[in-house]
């Protein structure tokens, strides 16, 4: 069974939000801290979690505006090959209430927790609760799956063994006694009971074979000694709960037995870059293997352009009535393919079926970055990624202070490309770029022009430096283009043609490029030095970047549109 939908009405910062599950089987949040992304999390654990969460136990900080007149409603919506299923939970009922069926809905007395079950792994990482014997928890899924597998002539061959083992306990000087005197004395002190109590040891089950599990690791110092994991780092740590489900995860595979949500905050912790790169590939086998994902990071390693319909942009924005709420942008492949042909994109050229291989060619974690962005420019190439921060940073505007990231996309040519991608996040673009139209960047310009609904002479009639200009598309969009390039607006309009020659003959001898390698670097000197040189030179493509950016940040906006992805989803 899968988790197909989920809706979420007035808990915490959720005013009313649905959603759609990607059919990868994963969901990846991202957004600034405090946007919601936890609370998407928790409101699943809700139903599916090891914990009953009932409406005793809801405060005042659980509800929407703590306005505890408004009734918390949470819905999952199920589906497999045979029947769809949904769970309910309400402020105004007492326990969570789970049906059969989306429309007509017939209650199951069976246990949602049991069918489709959540290990939620929260950035506390408490690692004793989930190698506890609950039924819910990682560890008693895991005890109840063997439980399963185990075929009767096995079973009676355990019997036969355990019942073995006994007999030899009692054997233990006093080991009979003990357990007769037990009930005796309880008789003693309780003597009108009807009840009599009894010491007794069960035959083998899972359950007692996995509750001698202990996990130990291998002392680096002390060569044959065992250490608890309780002394490991916490990046060991942060691991073994995922080794656990993987393991799980392989070895029922295709069984029938594997369901539920691996739900998991901030796996990037404790995590150095490569660790984390290869924990998202982790994480997608596990997916893969039936069980879904769901989590919530700050790093661009568990992202990226090549899965884009994994990634849910989680943002606050302000409704109608000027309040805060949480949103969630997700995209679709179709509706990307639908983007592109409406921007210019020939229809013969973008399909479902190779919108994901277009977006794979050129990924890489530089692009990444763009979906955790408040406001993202996209620019040409290096000189312009690497430069322009300096020269915002000397106007007093620091780009990673105010969430800005600046992106070299190669080329001219690929701006329309990421726009379109960016774009259906709904994250705010600004474009800068040149009016060269020398060999080779005619087509270059007139793919822009087509995107962004201009006209080639938009594009190629820059009266002094630079100059901004709006697009005729839907999102809408601020374009700074360059007078035939960012070295050669600098350079005229510094009209010290010798102190810039200076100065990137300084960087030239420095840093040693090769032909035209280490452009960006160059700029980016000659910048430094500028503000040591002429501390009152800021160039007009700065200055317009600014206002731009005045436009931008901080962002709101009371556009917030359900995430609805599949039309036949009951809400």
């Amino acid at each position: 069974m899968k988790l197909r939908g989920i809706r979420i009405k007035n808990f915490k910062s959720i005013r009313d939000l649905s959603l759609a599950f990607p059919e990868s089987g994963i969901l990846v949040l991202v957004g600034e801290n405090n946007a919601g992304k936890s609370n998407i999390i928790r409101s699943i654990d809700m139903i599916c979690g090891e914990s009953w969460y009932g409406r005793e136990k809801l405060e005042e900080r659980d509800y929407y505006l703590k306005n505890t007149q408004n009734s918390i409603e949470v819905e999952l919506y199920f589906e497999d090959s045979t029947e769809k299923r949904c769970a309910i939970f309400s402020s105004q009922e007492k326990w969570p209430v789970y049906y059969r069926g989306w429309q007509d809905k017939t209650k199951i007395y069976g246990s949602i927790k049991e069918d489709f079950p959540c290990t939620y792994l929260g950035a506390d990482r408490t690692l004793d609760k989930h190698l506890s014997f609950y039924d819910w928890t990682l560890i008693g899924r895991i005890r109840k799956a063997f439980h399963k597998k185990i075929q009767p002539d096995l079973k009676t061959e355990l019997d036969q063994q355990y019942e073995a083992l006994i007999q030899i306990f009692s054997q233990v000087p006093g080991f009979d006694d003990f357990k007769s005197d037990f009930s005796t004395f309880f008789d003693e002190l309780y003597p009108h009971s009807k009840s009599r109590l009894n010491i007794d040891f069960k035959p083998f089950t899972p359950a007692n074979y996995f509750k001698t599990m202990q996990i130990l690791a291998q002392d680096p110092i002390d060569e044959g000694s065992q250490l608890d994991v309780e002394e490991l780092g916490e990046g060991s740590r942060n691991l073994i709960l995922i080794s656990l489900l993987r393991s799980y995860a392989k070895n029922f595979k295709g069984t029938g037995d594997l369901s539920g949500i691996l739900a998991l905050e901030e796996p990037e912790l404790f995590l150095h870059p490569q660790a984390r790169r290869h924990l998202h590939h982790v994480l997608r086998e596990i997916a893969d293997s039936g069980i879904q994902i769901i989590i919530s990071t700050h790093s661009a390693s568990f992202i990226d352009t090549e899965f884009f319909d994994d990634i849910g942009r989680v943002t606050k924005v302000r409704n109608n009535d000027d309040k805060e709420e949480t949103n969630v942008v997700l995209c679709k492949k179709q509706d990307l393919v639908n983007h592109c042909i409406s921007t210019g994109v020939p229809e013969e050229k973008v399909n479902k079926d190779n919108i994901v291989e277009y977006y794979k060619t050129t990924s890489n974690a530089r692009l990444n970055e763009g979906f955790f962005a408040r406001c993202l420019i996209l620019v040409e190439g290096e000189t312009e990624e690497l430069a322009i921060p300096e020269y915002l940073m000397n106007y007093c505007k620091s780009c990673d202070a105010m969430g800005i990231s600046i992106i070299a996309v190669n080329g001219k040519n690929q701006i329309p490309k990421y726009w379109r991608l960016y774009s259906k996040f709904e994250i705010p673009i600004i474009i800068v770029f040149d009016n060269d139209n020398g060999t080779g960047k005619e087509k270059s310009n007139q793919n822009i022009a087509t995107c962004f609904g201009l006209e080639i002479d938009d594009i190629l009639n820059v009266p002094q430096y630079s100059k901004v200009v709006n697009s005729n598309t839907t999102p809408q969009t601020q374009l700074l283009i360059l007078d035939t390039d960012f070295e050669t607006c600098i350079q005229k309009e510094l009209r010290q043609d010798e102190l810039y020659r200076e100065i990137n003959e300084q960087a030239r001898k420095l840093i040693k490029p090769i032909g035209k390698q280490q452009k960006g670097v160059i700029a980016r000197y000659v910048c430094r030095k500028l503000k040591e040189k002429r501390p009152d030179f800021t160039p007009k493509l700065i200055r317009d970047l600014v206002t731009m950016l005045d436009d931008f940040l901080p962002v709101s906006s009371t556009n917030i549109q359900s995430n609805i992805l599949d039309d036949d989803l009951p809400f």
